[in-house]
């Protein structure tokens, strides 16, 4: 991968709008970045340039067993809880076949905890995907995906038990955040009361990133609701 020297104004967001790709497929080439908002210049970062740039292969395997009920999917989600999960961003995921979703070091992210429950490994083929970030189900993927007519997830007005609860990343009051998503696993009043997610918060609160919570994280203006089109 090309190396590139952070330049006066420079943010991560930019570099990777520059360059056609979301900030998570950014952060994921360059793990040793900790925090999105800090970089400083004459830092040099590394610039994936095509899909194979980007660390972690996909495991082609494919699980013995995918869900296609919304019970199946939330209990497979759910079995993935209690074992001390590290938050690692850009870890997991990358494997469906695997009993839980985590990459070496018992390390997983939200979008990777999502797609393995789903069944689906969070790199894809799929066309909308890798014009848009190189082929990455990561939340600004599944955004830009509900918002399309083509793609894996629907967007929705309400909440329904088994969607998605998604939010993208981008810059807050000057600052680099991260995108975020989870499972809805209650609904009262249309929207989601309890959500099952992988965060950095779960993993400070009691040492497990895998926890089923209040939606708190998720109470944000774009914030949306979306269906997986393998699910019935």
């Amino acid at each position: 991968m090309p190396n590139y020297t952070i330049q006066q104004g420079d943010s991560l967001a930019k570099i990777a709008k520059i360059n056609k790709f979301d900030l998570e497929t950014l952060l994921s080439a360059n793990p040793q970045i900790k925090d999105a908002s800090i970089i400083r210049v004459g830092q040099k970062i590394q610039i994936p340039t095509r899909v194979a740039d980007i660390p972690n292969k996909p495991n082609i395997n494919t699980p013995d067993f995918v869900p296609e009920k919304v019970a199946q999917f939330i209990s497979r989600a759910r079995s993935a809880s209690g074992y001390k999960t590290i938050y690692k961003l850009g870890a997991g995921g990358m494997n469906p076949a695997s009993t839980r979703p985590v990459s070496p070091g018992n390390k997983c992210d939200c979008s990777g905890f999502v797609c393995w429950a789903l069944g689906i490994s969070r790199q894809t083929t799929h066309p909308l995907y890798r014009k848009f970030n190189g082929g990455w189900i990561n939340t600004d993927g599944i955004v830009h995906d509900a918002k399309n007519p083509t793609g894996y997830f629907s967007q929705l007005d309400k909440a329904k038990i088994g969607c998605i609860i998604v939010f993208p990343g981008g810059r807050v009051n000057g600052i680099t955040k991260i995108g975020h998503v989870g499972i809805v696993t209650a609904v009262k009043d249309g929207k989601a009361s309890k959500v099952l997610h992988c965060s950095s918060g779960n993993y400070l609160s009691n040492g497990e990133a895998i926890q089923e919570t209040l939606p708190t994280v998720f109470n944000r203006r774009d914030t949306i609701y979306a269906w997986y089109e393998g699910l019935s």
